[in-house]
This record gives C-alpha cells, structure tokens and sequence, in this order.
C-alpha cells in the first residue's frame, strides 16, 4: 500500500538480538537465559525475548488492549504524535491499575524479573503502563532517545509484519561508559551525525508518504488532515513536519537549527563515515515475544503501512530514583498510578501485596 523507507538502509534480519525463552519450575527466565539477555542488553541496548507469552497470555493481554480502546473516557499519551492520535492514526493509552491491567503486567514483570532486577531496584517506580496501538497511515517517528534511567518492555500480542511497522533500534547507540572513544575517538560525533541523516530521510519519508495519501485517498485523507499533518502545530516531538523543522521549540529531536555551520562542515568531513558506524534493524516479533531496551538507545516507531492495526504493551520502570516533578518528563503514567504510585517491587509481588485473587 505505501512505499518502505529504503532509504535508511533498515534490515529485518534480528537473529543476532534474539534469546529464546527459558522458563524455570516458578514460570521464570531461568538465570542462564536472564544472564543471556542482560549480555545482549549490555552490549547492543536491547534485547528480543521470543516465546515469552503464550497464546492464552497473549489473548489476556489483548482484552486488556480491547477494553482500554472502547473505553471513551481514556488518558492519551502526551508524547505520542497528537496528530495522529486526533486523526486515529496512533491510539497511545496509559492504563489504569486496574485488577486485569495490573494482572497483565504482574505476569510480566515476575516472569522476567531476573532481568529487571538486573537494572531497576525493586524500591524504584513503574513509570507508565501502557498500550500502544498503530493503524494504517500513521507517521513514522523521528529516530529519537526516550529519557535516560529507564528500562522499556514492549509485548507483541499478535505476528506482526514488516508492513505494519515493529520498533526501529540502532544497536551499541546507548551511551555507556567511554562510548565516545568508540570509531577512534568520534563515538559521541558519529552517533549524532547517524541521528541526523537518519531523520533527514525519514522527514522526506513522511512527507513524501502524505502527499502520496492525499492523492490516492487509501486510506482516505482529508485535505485539513493533509495540511495538519504538514504544518502541524500540535505539539509533536516525533511527528516530522515543516512547521517545527523550521522553528527550535518545541521539537527538539529534529530541526533546521540542528544543521549549524560547523555541523555540515563535520557532515561533509565524516558523513560517510557515521552511516557506516551505526545501523538500524527494525524487529518484526512474533506473537509472544517481548523486547527489553534502555530508553537512551537511538530507536523510532515506524509507520504502518498494512490496514492491519499493531498492538503492543509498554511497561516502563524507572533505573533511578526519580523526583515526583520530574516524573512525567517523557512518559505518562495515568492518573491512578500518580494518585496510588507503585514500585517494581509492588508490581512483581501482585497480587500478593493486594489480596486480589
């Protein structure tokens, strides 16, 4: 239906990231396949954990998805693209902690707690528990970092297609410690300058993919969403357009003040050279599969380009302690998990700690 973006030199082959699931007597990873998963973590920014949910988890985990969907009442995102959340491209929703919600998750986070662990205290707080959901004609994301100190759990909770778009990441992006005497010394310069060409391309991308929506109305597009989704001026970190390339706020992932001089003089001396540092793998997981990342890792959500919708479940927990003020700086956890926090700990332990049986 619409075109792929080529042009960023994506490959779908994600063997080398993937660990298959070991599940001990207690439904847990056991430690030598934790142990895996935390090499491939430390290493390349993430990992791809496959047979993690079975089918009936999966299909528990889609009523989840299903209720908060038909749910007319419910809390949106404030950092997915607002456009495509008004124009039912994108339906980003935190969840609340609800029993089922909390059930979900309290699977989740047991079963792969030797990896959690590894990284968040059990004291340090879930952060947002979410679904994210993409349907055709949704844009595809700048190539952006989430805030540091964060842990990120993606469920699939169906097959999903290179069409309709799994999570883009760029391996060994994540800036650990000394990264920048990484490609003899130019670690930190080559990753910016790989940022950059990647979001030029994806800016044409996007554009290039409205006008061609537009024009063939598959899916159908009307002319105020053409123009909005062009010279949007809702706020859109991730949502590429022509408005906020050309203004400095506030979309600082990606504009035209990005390209100072000294910076092109550095695109012309060590372009090449960038592109061929870093690469960008897009996962296509099976149903059942989850994806562990760290927030800074370089990574985007591609479009859909299917009429398929794309379901996942998002946990994010902090690896920090992280002052309530700053809470919501880049997630957006609902209001019933602001008003009743809950910590790793609490989540792994549920139902326990709540008598819900």
């Amino acid at each position: 239906m619409f075109p792929n973006i080529h042009a960023l030199d994506v490959s779908y082959d994600t063997s080398a990231f993937e660990v298959a699931a070991d599940l001990d007597a207690n439904g847990q990873l056991t430690p030598r396949c934790a142990q895996q998963v935390c090499e491939h973590i430390d290493r390349d920014g993430f990992a791809i954990v496959q047979n993690f949910l079975s089918n009936e988890e999966c299909a528990a985990g889609m009523e989840v998805v299903q209720a908060a969907l038909v749910d007319r009442d419910r809390e949106h995102s404030a950092f997915a693209s607002q456009t495509d959340i008004h124009y039912r491209r994108r339906d980003f929703c935190p969840l609340p902690t609800t029993k089922p919600v909390l059930r979900t998750f309290s699977l989740l986070a047991r079963r792969a707690e030797r990896v959690l662990t590894e990284y968040c205290s059990s004291l340090w707080a879930v952060l947002e528990m979410s679904t994210l959901t993409s349907y055709a004609g949704s844009s595809h994301q700048y190539l952006h970092r989430d805030p540091a100190d964060v842990l990120c759990v993606f469920a699939a909770l169906d097959d999903v297609s290179q069409e309709q778009g799994g999570t883009i990441l760029a391996p060994e992006t994540h800036p650990y410690i000394g990264f920048h005497r990484e490609h003899g010394g130019k670690g930190d310069l080559f990753m910016r300058l790989f940022q950059l060409q990647c979001n030029m391309r994806i800016m044409r991308y996007n554009l290039r993919k409205v006008i061609n929506l537009w024009k063939s109305r598959k899916p159908m597009i009307s002319s105020e969403e053409f123009y909005d989704r062009v010279f949007s001026k809702r706020i859109d970190e991730h949502q590429p357009n022509l408005y906020y390339f050309l203004i400095k706020s506030p979309n600082p992932v990606f504009n035209i003040y990005k390209f100072g001089p000294r910076t092109l003089i550095r695109l012309v001396q060590f372009g090449k050279e960038a592109a061929a540092a870093y690469r960008l793998i897009q996962t296509c997981p099976k149903k059942g599969t989850i994806i562990i990342y760290r927030s800074d890792i370089l990574h985007a959500g591609p479009d859909n380009r299917s009429n398929k919708p794309r379901y996942f479940l998002n946990i994010n927990i902090a690896r920090d302690f992280i002052h309530p003020e700053a809470w919501k700086n880049g997630y957006s956890p609902h209001s019933s998990l602001l008003s009743t926090p809950m910590t790793l700990g609490d989540l792994i332990n549920y139902p326990a700690v709540s008598g819900d049986t």
